[in-house]
């Protein structure tokens, strides 16, 4: 993962336990957490620096956590008491370079994250495509599966009205 960063020009990289959708349930192919660290629980997030790493995770995982991943990689922190961006900001340098797949990440999140980065004198910074994705050799495929319209009565909308309800949005933020 480092010799990854390092080749993009990155001091590190937060990794989060998400998928593009912000699912509850994320599928194979985006459980880079768990591959990275061997950390299985449904929640966490780690962030690798070139010469420190930690894994954050909340009180249902302080014990978990101990027996699935490596100490001697990852520092463990518990999300209450010390906040990744606690973290973020004591460890970054200045003009130091913290990587972000900004598909994974709610804008709340990177505005925070961005915050701790400017405490240090560093800077957040979108990546194109996830290093993990580029070092997982063998990531599950995405699922592939039907897609089922849900009945108006459990999506209060129709397909036709929420349609044009994005095409509107599209064209106002467009100025059209």
């Amino acid at each position: 993962m480092r010799a990854e960063l390092e080749e993009r020009g990155l001091a590190g990289f937060i990794v989060p336990r998400a998928d593009e959708h912000q699912n509850e349930y994320v599928p194979a192919n985006a459980e880079r957490l768990r591959w990275l660290t061997g950390f299985a629980g449904s929640a966490g997030l780690a962030v690798v620096l070139k010469d420190s790493a930690a894994l954050f995770v909340d009180g249902r995982y302080t014990e978990q956590v101990k027996t699935e991943a490596d100490a001697s990689v990852f520092e463990f922190r518990h999300v209450p008491e010390e906040p990744p961006t606690e973290w973020i900001a004591r460890q970054l340098k200045r003009d130091d370079k913290l990587g972000y797949d900004p598909r994974l990440h709610t804008p709340e999140a990177v505005a925070r994250y961005a915050a701790a980065c400017e405490k240090a004198g560093a800077g957040l910074v979108p990546v194109d495509a996830n290093p993990i994705d580029a070092i997982w050799p063998d990531r599950p495929p995405a699922p592939i599966g039907a897609i089922i319209p849900h009945k108006l009565r459990f999506a209060g909308e129709s397909t036709a009205a929420k349609i044009t309800r994005v095409r509107q949005a599209v064209g106002r933020r467009r100025g059209s």
